[in-house]
C-alpha cells in the first residue's frame, strides 16, 4: 500500500510545478536563444566556420554569405545570421559560436547602417574610403 502525502508533500509539489514554468521562460527571453532546433545550429556552425576563416573583411564575409542566401545584420543590438538582407533573424552569431567581439577582433570595427523605425538594428555596409 503506497503512503499518503502529508499537507506539506503536496504544498511542496504544488509549488514546484508551479515554478517549472517560471524556470523555462527565461530561455524564450534570452536574445542569443534561436528559434531553431540545436542539431539545424550545429550544421549552421561547421557550414560557416570555414566561410568566416576565410573572410578577410566584413564586406567580404556578407558578400560569401549573400551567395548563399544569407546577410549579416544588427537586431535588437545583436550580430544576426539573416535570411537574405533585410530577411527575418535565423540566430545570433554568437549562439554559432562567432560573436560580434571575435568577429571584431580579426576582421575590424564594422561598418553599420542604423536601419529607421527600427531600435537597434543595422546592416552592414562597405567603409567609405578616404
Amino acid at each position: 500500500m503506497l503512503p499518503t502525502p502529508t499537507r506539506h508533500a503536496v504544498a511542496t509539489q504544488a509549488s514546484a510545478t508551479s515554478t517549472a514554468p517560471a524556470q523555462a521562460q527565461p530561455d524564450a527571453a534570452d536574445p542569443d536563444s534561436p528559434p531553431i532546433d540545436s542539431e539545424s545550429a550545429t550544421l549552421l556552425r561547421c557550414w560557416l566556420q570555414p566561410l568566416i576563416a576565410g573572410a578577410s573583411s566584413w564586406v567580404d564575409l556578407n558578400d560569401t554569405l549573400g551567395k548563399h542566401g544569407y546577410a549579416l545584420a544588427f537586431r535588437e543590438g545583436r550580430l544576426c545570421l539573416t535570411r537574405g538582407p533585410g530577411g527575418a533573424c535565423i540566430c545570433s552569431m554568437r549562439y554559432l559560436g562567432a560573436g560580434l567581439r571575435e568577429l571584431s577582433a580579426r576582421l575590424g570595427r564594422p561598418a553599420v547602417r542604423p536601419l529607421p523605425g527600427l531600435s537597434a538594428a543595422g546592416v552592414l555596409c562597405a567603409r567609405p574610403r578616404g
